[in-house]
């Protein structure tokens, strides 16, 4: 069953109070540094494993000090987590809420006190409500297709109640609960320095052979020899990609490099060391993807990332920067590529660079705005102002980009303009 992700909402985290964001093919975060885009990214990350994380791990998690918010505003605030997607023919809505732990000794924390699943099908008018939880230690669900939601569910405060769903045999809905069990998200935080990430022996887990799993620091190399082997279609999609987007490099293919002692032993180490070959246009051999520019290199790497989140179901893909050392003349070109091949997989990136706004359809850009509180708040243009604010930027003879930032700086001093032009 396919699953697409269309917003994701995010409370108490960081500085984080309430944060909304719908999901397109492409998204994208715009604001200056200290604005709570990585923030955003990582508490994304964070929500999603507790889904699947064990009791142990999730009393962990609900102590894990650098995500609980100590900003003024925010103190004591629980962290709540919403998905809300389509999963075949039925729109879902799930979420659930947690205390922090505290230093308080009469406050209890570090337990699960809320959480919901409504569902519809595309020929229904409304939700309905599956679950829900008002408690940390009982829920409520709905027992059959015609049932109320009123039959109890046994929890316990570091027990989500879809742990419950998933072991109770015939449910109706288990299909829907099986889905939001494999929701997926991978952060790529490797960017800023994509060398290193090609060449390496094989993964120091396993004992061999070739896999499309999403791959791992230093492993790009390894995958794309793997896309070869197991999945020619993609891996020539991927090739052909990149020989359109870069014009400079007439020709690449993976190598694998055997470096092992072939013996008589119960278990042979594998030792192979995979690399990208290269031919430049202007040179008179092929040479080593390492030696070829960063930003070539980054282009490579973001494209394998998306095949390889396109090719393993993974739900949202989650760039810090997509557009670091990417001439601004192959930006447009790559944000294109990125959507092509992404398939069902949503695609979401930071920036402070206003080159990207110039690419993307102003509802797939959010604006961090400035919050006198030290609170993250991320807007997008009304629908009805986008034509002004194109208007305003022309008269000014300044790219759209360049418009916004400056609206994003003053929004402080000029709450009325952050309220007529943003949502």
């Amino acid at each position: 069953m396919s699953n697409i992700i269309r917003k994701i909402r995010i409370c108490g985290v960081t500085n984080i109070a309430e944060v909304s964001i719908p999901l397109s093919e492409l998204t994208a975060l715009l604001a200056p540094n200290n604005y709570g885009k990585s923030n955003l990214l990582v508490a994304v990350e964070f929500g999603v494993r507790f889904l699947t994380a064990t009791p142990s791990q999730r009393r962990e998690m609900m102590s894990q000090r650098g995500l609980i918010p100590i900003n003024n505003s925010m103190a004591g605030q629980a962290f709540e987590f919403e998905i809300i997607g389509s999963a075949g023919d039925t729109d879902y809505e799930y979420g659930y809420r947690f205390e922090w732990a505290t230093t308080m000794n009469e406050l209890p924390g570090c337990r699960i006190i809320g959480e919901w699943l409504r569902s519809k099908s595309i020929d229904e008018p409304k939700f309905r409500q599956l679950l829900k939880r008002d408690s940390a230690t009982v829920a409520l669900m709905v027992p059959t297709p015609a049932g109320r939601c009123n039959k109890p569910v046994t929890v316990d405060a570091d027990v989500l109640a879809l742990d419950r769903l998933v072991a109770i045999e015939k449910i109706f809905f288990a299909p829907l609960v099986q889905t939001l069990t494999t929701i997926s998200v991978y952060r790529v935080n490797t960017l800023n320095n994509p060398d290193g990430i090609f060449s390496r022996p094989y993964p120091q887990s396993g004992v061999g052979g070739y896999s499309t799993a999403m791959p791992g620091d230093g492993e790009i190399g390894y995958f794309i020899n793997s896309l070869r082997q197991l999945a020619s279609e993609q891996y020539s999609l991927l090739r052909s990609t990149l020989l359109q987007l870069l014009p400079g490099i007439e020709d690449f293919e993976p190598v694998q490099v055997d470096l092992s002692q072939k013996s008589d032993v119960p278990f042979q180490m594998p030792n192979s060391w995979f690399d990208i070959r290269v031919k430049e246009r202007h040179n008179n051999q092929y040479t080593s993807i390492n030696s070829v520019s960063t930003g070539c290199k980054k282009i490579l790497y973001v494209l394998s990332m998306v095949v390889a989140a396109s090719l393993n179901g993974v739900q949202l893909l989650m760039f810090e920067e997509l557009e670091n050392s990417v001439h601004p003349r192959l930006l447009q070109s790559l944000l294109q590529v990125v959507t092509t091949l992404s398939g069902d997989t949503r695609v979401m990136t930071t920036s402070h660079s206003p080159f990207l706004v110039k690419y993307l359809r102003p509802e797939r850009i959010w604006l961090g705005m400035p919050s006198s509180e030290g609170v993250a708040d991320f807007r997008t243009i009304k629908p009805a102002k986008v034509k002004r604010v194109l208007q305003m930027a022309s008269g000014e003879d300044t790219s759209v980009g360049e418009y916004l930032f400056e609206m994003m700086l003053d929004a402080e001093a000029d709450p009325d303009m952050l309220d007529e032009y943003f949502i």
